[in-house]
């Protein structure tokens, strides 16, 4: 059990207006990390090995599927963004490596100037893609061909994979995952008292009636639940 830092127990409890002096700081922080997983399975964060979350965290060696649009550019979906830029706007990537097989090459970074502004990186406007241009070349395979260099260009119909170094993750923890937490953490204490979603009973002949809630992939889920799942929609990360 593993806390990232969502929310905290003082948090939920000013949420629900209500204190659970019966329940331990330590059972407490089970539903808080079972919470935070949660929301790292809904939105894709733990496809990494990262144990941030979607907070800040200095990536290593994050492996994809390589990929090139039509315009010839190399596009390398991140799984722990929004990548983070240093004070001239450079993205804060560190290394790109294109690998296939034995073949493992560096790409170039820089524009070999020292300009302020001298990366060759793009990203996409909400961070989420780093594009890698298509005028600059990979460098000459010796192996393969002595003297040729190849564009990315040439590399669409390709079956090759590219790892990234760079630095990613939300400084802060945005207000609506922190909500949605909430919500989670308020279903699984509320839920200790009522493991079986009942609505209603009556002990005259054991009536007992049930909460109606929606499906979500053959599995019932609570209105608490929905609304965690409605605020997080925006940070589901999705490939191409």
């Amino acid at each position: 059990m593993s806390k990232i830092g969502y929310t905290t127990r003082t948090i939920v409890e000013n949420f629900l207006g209500k204190q659970f002096p019966e329940i331990s700081d330590s059972e407490f922080d089970i539903y808080i990390a079972g919470a935070e997983k949660y929301i790292n399975n809904f939105t894709g964060y733990n496809a990494t090995t990262s144990v941030s979350g979607m907070l800040t965290q200095t990536i290593e060696a994050e492996k994809s599927v390589g990929k090139v649009d039509n315009y010839g550019n190399m596009v390398i979906s991140l799984r722990h963004p929004p990548v983070h830029f240093d004070a001239n706007r450079n993205p804060l990537v560190t290394r790109i490596n294109y690998n296939q097989g034995a073949i493992n090459i560096d790409l170039q970074m820089t524009d070999n100037t020292t300009n302020a502004k001298n990366s060759v990186i793009e990203v996409s406007e909400n961070r989420k893609k780093v594009y890698y241009p298509h005028l600059y070349f990979l460098p000459a395979i010796s192996s393969l061909t002595p003297s040729a260099k190849i564009n990315l260009y040439n590399l669409r119909d390709v079956r090759f994979w590219v790892d990234i170094w760079y630095t990613g993750g939300y400084d802060e923890v945005p207000e609506d995952v922190q909500m949605a937490c909430n919500y989670l953490v308020s279903e699984f204490v509320m839920r200790r008292t009522n493991p079986m979603f009942l609505s209603n009973i009556t002990q005259g002949m054991m009536t007992m009636g049930y909460q109606s809630n929606q499906s979500r992939k053959g599995h019932l889920i609570s209105p608490q639940m929905q609304i965690a799942n409605q605020l997080l929609q925006s940070y589901v990360l999705h490939t191409f």
